[in-house]
């Protein structure tokens, strides 16, 4: 019997890992949907347009990546941010753990174990193959480490699952420990590593490198280490690793990070002599650029997202907008540029507020990346100002609102009593008195599905911040604090003499906000609960004093319910219990 394998050709879209030019020719072939099985694997184009599927299966957990309702982002479940809208089940801010940031891929490794197998047992050449192969492996141990992450132990598949019918309890596999799912993920990328290329042409130069597979093991074995550490090992290691384990995790992590930094391939961004301006543009900057190591490229109008579109204030949206507000938490991060604590100043010594001449004022004197990140009461934006005033206040009496159209004064002196972009406590625009600007279009409002600004999997930065927290937990904080300035210095901050966790965690915050880092090391860290849990966040507004024209600025409890964040959020329900008896659930679940 003749086997055929069926191609799904529309794939356009997926084409951001994958030169074009060189699928012409499988392209061009009658018929186009169906060909033999050993024409799929024995024809270098239609093996790309296999792993065009692998690479689009990765969870990046990129633009595209939102959770329940739409534009539910990841940070909206940390402290980086609350959601705008008072619609929707995630409106209420508590977070919903059962399911809501799973991914059991098992689909994506049967896929791309097939590619393995048919690979494996083609007439390519060797080296075709090697390269191959280990492009396919970097992209297991990558759906490994994003299923690992979220559940703990889970089967270790790495052969093609057959049924012939009957008996179905061969399939019917086990958990692995959650040891060795981390150990099955860097026993794969050190046997690729010395195999992958160290760079790729320019056709190609979003594939996979030895550069990614070091970085992938940065971070998969930062987290393993930190799992090992602050984590307790339950049912008998589904869940947790044993602490013994934790300097081994700590040492290959630190081991390839610092196999990226010395080898000379990447230099932190630094194009643009502003310092604000240099760091907003490392997340506009559509190039491989000195500091990208892995990069997902978006290109409208075939493979986009709709982040701007999302998250643009309300006098700058196309239609929804305003969603991801950062928290006052986000912006007293940002410390001032002589390093002293971010916190604002609202008040003086005897608690009366303070008058400002403009709102952006307050912000004088913040670390560069604030204002790379954040868009704040009046900051510029589009050609305009990002203009957010609560209300009036006249002869000591407070003027509010619940529209943006409402005008106080009269003749040429009128103005709305609410700035264009809000603040309002119902509605749609910000709840925090700010919005985010990290990756946003700076130049033009950008339609639904229309943006295309890059997503960086891994960079230079994160791997500074890898290598200053493996050193750091490995006991060498010469090294560590060495790390860790090395991005204070690129931030144009104010370099710490020493270091501790909490510093390091703090940096982590600042420089990798909304890059959804922050919800995975609340989780292997085990301090999501502290955190966030019963948290009330507050809104920052700012009024204006109608005789001076002076600004001040009032802290405001926001008047929905406090973000929960329970123990069982440190991992998912594992999925499809009832149909394997095998598979152990998760704690709480």
């Amino acid at each position: 019997m003749k086997i055929y394998t069926t191609i799904t050709l529309g794939i356009a879209g997926a084409l951001f890992f994958i030169s074009t030019s060189c699928t012409k020719d499988f392209l061009d072939r009658s018929p186009l949907d169906i060909i033999s099985d050993n024409e799929v694997w024995s024809n270098p184009s239609s093996i790309e347009a296999n792993l065009v599927t692998l690479y689009d299966n990765m969870q990046t957990e990129d633009f595209n990546y939102t959770v329940n309702d739409e534009a539910g982002y990841l940070s909206q479940a940390t402290d980086e941010a609350l959601r705008s809208y008072t619609w929707g089940s995630f409106s209420t801010q508590a977070i919903i753990p059962t399911n809501t940031y799973g991914w059991w891929g098992y689909k994506a490794v049967r896929q791309v174990n097939l590619f393995i197998q048919k690979i494996s047992t083609s007439n390519l050449s060797v080296e075709q193959k090697t390269n191959y192969l280990t492009e396919a492996r970097f992209l297991r141990a990558f759906y490994y480490f994003s299923i690992v992450k979220r559940y703990g132990g889970v089967p270790i598949i790495d052969k093609v699952q057959e049924y012939s019918g009957g008996d179905i309890t061969p399939l019917q596999v086990s958990r692995n420990t959650e040891q060795e799912t981390y150990d099955f993920i860097l026993k794969e990328l050190n046997e690729i590593i010395p195999l992958l290329p160290v760079s790729q042409n320019d056709n190609n130069r979003f594939r996979a490198t030895r550069w990614a597979a070091l970085a992938l093991k940065s971070r998969a074995m930062l987290y393993a280490g930190s799992i090992a550490k602050y984590a307790s090992v339950q049912i008998n290691g589904l869940i947790g690793i044993p602490g013994s384990e934790a300097q081994r995790y700590y040492t290959e992590s630190l081991k390839a990070s610092k196999e990226i930094i010395e080898s000379g391939k990447f230099t932190l961004y630094n194009k643009t002599p502003d310092k604000a301006e240099n760091f907003q543009q490392l997340f506009l900057d559509k190039g491989m650029h000195s500091e990208a190591i892995f990069v997902k490229a978006f290109n409208s109008p075939d493979k986009t997202h709709s982040f701007d579109y999302y998250n643009a204030p309300q006098s700058f949206r196309v239609d929804y907008g305003n969603v991801t507000n950062p928290t006052i938490d986000m912006v007293e991060a940002f410390e001032y540029i002589d390093g002293s604590q971010g916190t604002l100043k609202i008040k003086d010594a005897n608690g009366n507020l303070i008058k400002y001449n403009s709102p952006t004022d307050l912000f004088t004197g913040k670390d560069p990346r604030f204002f790379a990140t954040i868009l704040y009461p009046m900051a510029p934006w589009q050609g305009n100002i990002v203009e957010i005033r609560r209300g009036i206040i006249d002869n000591g009496q407070k003027i509010e609102s619940g529209k943006l159209t409402d005008m106080y004064g009269t003749g040429t002196n009128a103005i709305t009593i609410v700035g264009k972009d809000g603040p309002l406590t119902t509605w749609d625009p910000t709840k925090t008195g700010f919005y985010i600007k990290k990756f946003m279009n700076p130049s033009i409002r950008v339609p639904y599905g229309r943006s295309d600004t890059n997503w960086m999997v891994f960079r230079l930065g994160e791997t500074y911040l890898n290598a200053a927290e493996a050193a750091f937990e490995l006991g060498d904080s010469g090294p560590a604090l060495t790390y860790l300035n090395k991005i204070r210095s690129r931030a144009g901050i104010a370099e710490k003499v020493s270091v501790d966790i909490e510093v390091i965690r703090h940096e982590r915050f600042v420089e990798l906000a909304f890059e959804n880092h922050r919800f995975w090391d609340l989780r292997r860290w085990r301090i999501g609960t502290s955190v966030i849990n019963n948290r009330q966040f507050k809104g920052l507004y700012p009024y204006l004093n109608w005789q001076d024209k002076t600004y001040v600025f009032e802290e405001v409890a926001l008047s929905r319910p406090n973000k929960t964040y329970t123990e069982k959020l440190y991992w998912e329900a594992i999925p499809g219990i009832s149909a394997n008896p095998n598979l152990i659930q998760n704690p709480l679940y």
